[in-house]
């Protein structure tokens, strides 16, 4: 096996880790590796198809705790947000856009870990959810991270933090696989080529990395579980930011 696809694999098995345990992440931690190991635009597609099945697999155990009307706003946000995010990614030449996905990624886990900080609080209404879940379908098209602008909402809306989690999981589900129909009807070529026994590894992996998440949730503080996902993601963020900038040198 090729160290390439190793890699690739470790990617998604944090990702799915990541998600099990902190109910968000894998696309923050798996996305900026995939995209240095493949490209901006495929990287992100495989990172929205993965997510998907993640997300969902964490929602057929959350179900009962959806808060379905915050969910229905939030996700027609996403969906209409995913338009301008696809259209700005396959826009771009790959070193631009590497730099965007990696400040996205940077940007959106500053604003997480300081947002709590400001002793603020927005209204939570129709408006609102509309607007955090544009930036969400946005950011899930252009890098394959929607959550955060999620988790600022809540974070400014005082949402109690179970609910939000069990909602976030369909939102996922929804913004996702909106970026990925986007993403192809706008540029088809975007499609990661990868072989048959690729695609059977990453559905290994994703199933290994959400049960392994599942014991680990079972045996590790959640807050920790969040320090290790920041810390993959931001140094994820900041390679994928290198990288593009010495491609434009």
């Amino acid at each position: 096996m090729e160290p390439v696809v190793v890699l690739i694999l470790f990617a998604v098995f944090l990702g799915a880790l990541s998600q099990r345990v902190t109910g968000m992440g894998f696309g923050l931690v798996s996305g900026p590796f995939l995209v240095l190991l493949l490209d901006p635009f495929s990287g992100v597609i495989l990172v929205n198809i993965c997510g998907i099945v993640a997300s969902f697999s964490v929602f057929v155990r959350t179900f009962a705790e959806v808060e379905w009307p915050p969910f229905r706003h939030l996700a027609l946000g996403a969906v209409i947000g995913t338009i301008p995010g696809a259209i700005l990614s396959s826009s771009m030449p790959t070193p631009p856009l590497q730099i965007l996905i990696g400040a996205l990624i940077i940007v959106s886990l500053i604003s997480s870990l300081t947002l709590g900080k400001l002793g603020r609080a927005i209204p939570a209404n129709v408006g609102t959810r509309l607007t955090a879940g544009l930036f969400s379908g946005a950011m899930s098209a252009a890098a394959g991270a929607g959550g955060p602008a999620v988790s600022a909402y809540a974070v400014l809306t005082n949402w109690e933090q179970r609910s939000f989690a069990a909602t976030l999981q369909p939102f996922l589900v929804v913004g996702t696989a909106s970026a990925v129909v986007m993403k192809v009807i706008i540029n088809g070529g975007t499609w990661p080529h990868l072989e048959a026994g690729v695609w059977i590894g990453l559905g290994v992996v994703l199933v290994a990395g959400l049960v392994g998440g599942d014991w680990l949730s079972r045996h590790i503080d959640v807050a920790l579980a969040r320090i290790g996902m920041l810390i993959l993601a931001f140094g994820g963020g900041v390679a994928a930011l290198v990288k593009g900038a010495v491609g434009l040198v």
